[in-house]
């Protein structure tokens, strides 16, 4: 199940973030260590771990992790803090179901994107909002884009 809503708003604060390349099946591995990270330094994780894509290479994602913390963390050479992130006049996607089906629903708001002449100015930022392991078809995630708020 797909819902599209449009003038949508992201926004969060205090965030840390991991950017790289990696194969998808070390994605878990790096947002343990995050997890490990975080909690080595005194803080909590907020809410749910928000991803993005930038590129696909081969075998290898160049991705970026975001998750809220409660407090201010020290950046690194590995991870950065960061004060926020905000995406206004965002397209959110609203999926409910396998995560193995979410590429079709990001298809899916390509399309809507092009039929209603929506110019993306972001990546897609998903935040799993549910996992259901013992069912993955609850599996509830949202895909934020930011759209380009001129009109040509």
């Amino acid at each position: 199940m797909l819902e599209i809503k449009a003038d949508q708003e992201l926004y969060i604060e205090k965030l840390l973030s991991f950017r790289g390349e990696v194969r998808q099946s070390e994605l878990e591995s790096v947002a343990r260590d995050m997890e490990t990270f975080i909690k080595n330094a005194g803080a909590k994780l907020v809410g749910a771990p928000i991803t993005t894509t930038y590129a696909i290479k081969t075998d290898l994602l160049d991705v970026e992790v975001l998750m809220p913390v409660d407090g201010i963390i020290a950046s690194t050479d590995k991870y950065k803090f960061k004060d926020k992130l905000k995406i206004t006049n965002a397209l959110v996607a609203s999926y409910k179901g396998n995560p193995a089906g979410l590429q079709a629903a990001s298809n899916q708001m390509t399309v809507y994107m092009s039929e209603h002449n929506l110019l993306p100015i972001t990546t897609g930022y998903n935040i799993t909002r549910k996992v259901d392991i013992l069912n993955p078809e609850n599996t509830e995630i949202d895909v934020y884009v930011g759209i380009n708020p001129n009109i040509l």
